[in-house]
């Protein structure tokens, strides 16, 4: 795209240590790691040659023999590209005033190389051309520090934590006149250059762009976070990719999964994020791999998965082998199961293939859970998430009225009065049902199998007590699985013929299947606007499928 006086020229900053990121960056410059398999450096380039640039200059100084290298064997069409060796390091004003020749009478580009950016040329060339400010930066308020404040379109300061609502992208656009407010030897900042700027009269403008994507990659946490939140952006959605462990884990994660004989070059893939606040990583040391999973301590209940994990097994439920339980890192690792689950395994069963693998899971894991978990939580002091009360009835009603009545489907007021008078009635049914410790999340996703045909659980993190019908709809009413009717109902009698109470639950089953699929269907709504995870909208008309039998039983107006 080229636009009316865009700068032809461009100065990368390319010259950094990427210390945070060691030893990755030992023998590697920082703008040279990947994302989703292609140099960071490449990507700007491309950018800037996209944006109408023909010459840029890179300054190196860390490790640049790989730089040169790359950029010799792989040069970008219709873009000139020279490079500026730094002995020492002279920051970004230092680094500026050395390309000074380069850069004349100016404008020019003054970009970072090390972070990954998709935002509009358009707008800072017109704010520049309409002004001739001393300098354009682009801001972002959806990300980073967010320490600058930017006032009618001018940057104030650069560094307000009380008052700042942006943060400054390292993209920006510089007049020429800006080298005589840098030092004259040594190194320099480009924001004290601006502050010296700022001092003599001149005007810094921030030009905001809602909804543009910034992100810095700093550290192995924002490395990864980058390549799952642009996997769709960049043509890799619900991809795994794989990094060595020292660009996925901190000093701190890589010393703790050194006692499973992991090292810092040990293969990890990164599995796609899911709905739950927890990163997965899957290892490979040499011998069996490994599941590794980052958690977070904001959600209470994953601080349970461990404990939970130990208690199951000893109850006799089928759940993965805990290899390392780090409370002081919020890490786990496990035994890893490959990648079959129940989900994925459905599409290639005979439909009465699939009735014997739904029973086997039934009888091995769903049904000991529901009739001696109860009894043994009791005895034990196995902590668990409170258990179904009013309280998690009404979150699950507010949830599914929120997010998709209002928020996604755009319900009227008197629908939404129709729908909680609905819930209500399903929610006095399954509190009146019988009860026994639950899974809460069974879902095809949440089942995988050790040996091919023994089911395991997963992700019961969310495990309390609550009407057991609940988990039953979890997993018949599954939208991942879309189990036809007559087999749910089959699935439904089996498992009520094995349980005391099997008539009750049955007859509960229809409010627990309009319990549970609203409470997807707010979560698929919700899920579906965070970075990387549309793909969860797509399963909204299957649970919409799933849910109409139940909806006119107790007046859900769809």
């Amino acid at each position: 795209m080229t636009t009316p006086s865009v700068p032809r020229k461009a100065f990368v900053l390319a010259a950094g240590l990427g210390t945070r990121l060691r030893p990755l960056t030992a023998d590697l410059p920082k703008p040279m790691l990947p994302l989703w398999g292609v140099p960071m450096i490449r990507r700007t380039l491309e950018m800037l040659r996209d944006w109408g640039v023909r010459d840029a200059v890179l300054n190196l100084h860390h490790a640049p023999a790989p730089m040169i290298g790359y950029l010799a064997a792989n040069p970008v069409d219709g873009l000139r590209v020279s490079c500026l060796w730094e002995p020492e390091l002279l920051g970004t004003g230092g680094a500026l005033r050395q390309a000074a020749g380069f850069i004349g009478d100016g404008p020019c580009w003054l970009v970072n190389a090390d972070v990954y950016a998709r935002p509009d040329p358009v707008p800072l060339c017109r704010e520049w051309a309409r002004n001739r400010a001393l300098a354009v930066c682009w801001l972002t308020e959806d990300a980073g520090p967010r320490t600058v404040r930017c006032e009618r379109g001018t940057i104030r300061d650069f560094h307000d934590p009380a008052r700042g609502h942006a943060t400054f992208c390292g993209v920006q656009i510089l007049d020429a006149r800006i080298l005589r407010y840098l030092l004259p030897a040594g190194p320099d900042s480009i924001i004290d250059a601006y502050r010296r700027a700022q001092a003599d009269g001149h005007r810094i403008a921030g030009v905001l762009e809602p909804g543009a994507y910034w992100a810095d990659m700093g550290t192995p946490a924002l490395y990864v976070r980058t390549h799952r939140e642009t996997a769709a952006l960049l043509g890799h959605r619900g991809e795994t990719f794989t990094l060595p462990a020292a660009a996925v884990f901190t000093p701190d994660e890589r010393a703790a999964l050194r006692r499973l004989r992991t090292t810092d070059a040990t293969p990890a893939d990164v599995l796609p994020p899911r709905g739950s606040s927890r990163e997965f990583f899957r290892l490979h040391p040499g011998g069996a791999p490994l599941m590794a999973i980052r958690w977070s301590p904001d959600r209470e209940d994953n601080r349970l998965y461990a404990p939970q994990t130990r208690f199951l097994a000893r109850l006799g439920v089928p759940v993965p082998r805990l290899h390392l339980d780090d409370p002081r890192l919020h890490l786990l690792v496990m035994e890893d199961l490959g990648t079959g689950t129940l989900e994925t395994l459905l599409p290639g069963l005979s439909p009465s293939r699939r009735l014997a693998v739904y029973r086997r899971i039934l009888a091995d894991a769903v049904l000991p859970l529901h009739l001696r978990g109860l009894p043994a939580l009791r005895r034990s002091r196995v902590p668990a998430m409170p258990p179904f009360g009013p309280e998690t009835y009404a979150w699950e009603h507010d949830y599914f009225l929120t997010a998709y009545a209002t928020g996604h489907a755009r319900w009227p007021a008197r629908r939404i009065a129709a729908a909680r008078d609905a819930l209500a009635r399903a929610a006095a049914v399954l509190r009146d049902s019988p009860h026994g410790l639950i899974h809460r999340d069974l879902q095809s996703s949440n089942i995988l199998f050790r040996g091919k045909t023994a089911p395991v659980l997963i992700d019961y993190q969310g495990m309390r007590a609550g009407p057991v019908a609940y988990d039953l709809a979890s997993l018949l009413c599954d939208p991942y699985a879309a189990l036809p009717a007559d087999a749910q109902a089959a699935l439904l009698r089996y498992y009520a013929r094995r349980h005391p109470d099997g008539r009750a639950i049955a007859a509960a089953f229809p409010a627990a299947a309009l319990q549970r699929l609203c409470q997807a269907l707010g979560a698929y709504a919700t899920l579906s606007r965070r970075p990387g995870m549309a793909r969860f909208a797509d399963y909204i008309p299957a649970a919409l499928a799933q849910l109409a039998p139940h909806a006119a039983a107790f007046g859900l107006p769809l």
